[in-house]
């Protein structure tokens, strides 16, 4: 029985509404953790942190440093700030300033900082002013979208930002200027947002840091944007951009979507030995509804790769919210260590129940791979045996008998 065939069951009864007291930490650790066969819930995870509270604790931070403490190595946490910085900071005003390069602010590129407005109010243009844009584009109408900002809007924008106003930038501005108004004008159909992650950095000195950049989650195309060394200063309570510089060399890595208080050195018998299993909480910066997953690591190799719920890791109806447990067990009997997961969901839609929604996953250890054990999972999650692993365990023999 498939899941997605019991969605709508899964909306009205809502397995687990959630009523019972729980954490949401950064990144979506969750507060019951289950590890067989450690005994222990894993390493504490290391929730999102703005990088200058770590600088002033930078002689005791990770990484080569010289006697004053820098430069230091960025920790997970402060990679994680930094991509949400760039990403969906200041209104979504800040991720434009990689899409171009540049070793001097000056020559950063204004039309693709300010592309969609860089998080700017935008104001409709006036009847007066329709007809002056008219007539300084010789177009016949308007038939896309229009950003309109002043020069003194910009002028803020980028005194916050690079400490410069529009009349230091070098590069061409290609929108239209309304005198009468003092108004800057772009019409465009498409935006040129790009997410990006944050895959290493230092702090090179106090309050300055050097970031290592990728576009997307890996998937992205590189030719039109390439990874990039962003490089920031800490003013007042932002940053102010100081250099962007394109590198090839710099590769996409999810290390620090990594959910560390759920992610576990374990054995998983004679097929896998000992191994890490990751759990990865989603990027939702790039994909809203991206779903959490799971991965068997060896040093630094990805062995195996668990199978998704749902097609291309998207959900449907509901974003992801926790990982409440994790548990290598041998439920089917069979000898094997498999793995149980209960991740809780936040639905788009108004439930019935309201609340949360409780997801069990089964994975069945097949010796070279792990099969997702559906018609089980569908079972409990129908008659509402998915909120912990004991109550899984309790009941999943009850699920064997009713395939």
């Amino acid at each position: 029985m498939c899941l997605l065939c019991i969605l709508p069951a899964l909306l009205i009864q809502g397995c687990g509404s959630g009523d019972e007291k729980r954490q949401e930490p950064e990144g979506g650790a969750g507060q019951e953790t289950m590890d067989e066969s450690s005994g222990g819930a894993g390493e504490t995870r290391e929730e999102e942190q703005s990088p200058d509270q770590n600088s002033e604790n930078s002689d005791s931070g990770e990484g080569e440093k010289t006697a004053a403490g820098y430069p230091r190595e960025l920790l997970r946490g402060e990679l994680l700030a930094f991509t949400n910085w760039i990403n969906q900071g200041d209104n979504y005003g800040n991720y434009g300033f990689l899409l171009s390069e540049y070793t001097d602010p000056a020559d950063a590129d204004l039309n693709q900082i300010l592309y969609t407005g860089a998080g700017m109010e935008s104001q409709p243009l006036t009847s007066e002013e329709q007809q002056a844009y008219l007539k300084a584009t010789g177009l016949p109408e308007i038939s896309t979208d229009i950003t309109r900002l002043t020069t003194s809007q910009i002028n803020e924008f980028l005194e916050r930002k690079l400490g410069l106003s529009m009349k230091d930038m070098r590069g061409d501005f290609d929108w239209v200027y309304l005198e009468n108004t003092d108004a800057w004008v772009h019409e465009h159909g498409d935006t040129n947002y790009t997410p990006f992650t944050c895959v290493g950095g230092q702090e090179t000195e106090k309050g300055v840091y050097e970031l290592s950049c990728v576009p997307g989650d890996g998937q992205a195309d590189l030719s039109l944007y390439p990874p990039c060394r962003l490089t920031l200063a800490k003013h007042d309570d932002d940053y102010r951009i100081l250099s962007n510089v394109y590198d090839s060399g710099i590769q996409y890595s999810r290390d620090i979507w990594e959910i560390e208080d759920q992610s576990f050195d374990v054995d998983l018998g004679e097929s896998w030995g000992q191994v890490k299993f990751v759990s990865y909480g989603p990027n939702t910066s790039v994909y809203s509804t991206q779903d959490v997953s799971f991965a068997l690591e060896k040093g630094e190799n990805t062995v195996y790769e668990f199978p998704d719920v749902m097609d291309g890791n998207f959900r449907s109806h509901e974003t992801f919210l926790n990982i409440l447990a994790v548990s290598f067990q041998d439920y089917s009997g069979d000898g094997e260590k498999d793995v149980i997961i209960i991740c809780e969901y936040a639905p788009l839609i108004n439930t019935a129940s309201g609340g949360t929604l409780k997801e069990v996953r089964l994975y069945r250890n097949m010796g070279d791979s792990f099969q997702l054990d559906r018609d089980k999972m569908d079972w409990l999650q129908v008659n509402d045996y998915c909120n912990t692993v004991d109550q899984v365990l309790e009941h999943v023999n009850e699920a064997a008998a009713n395939e």
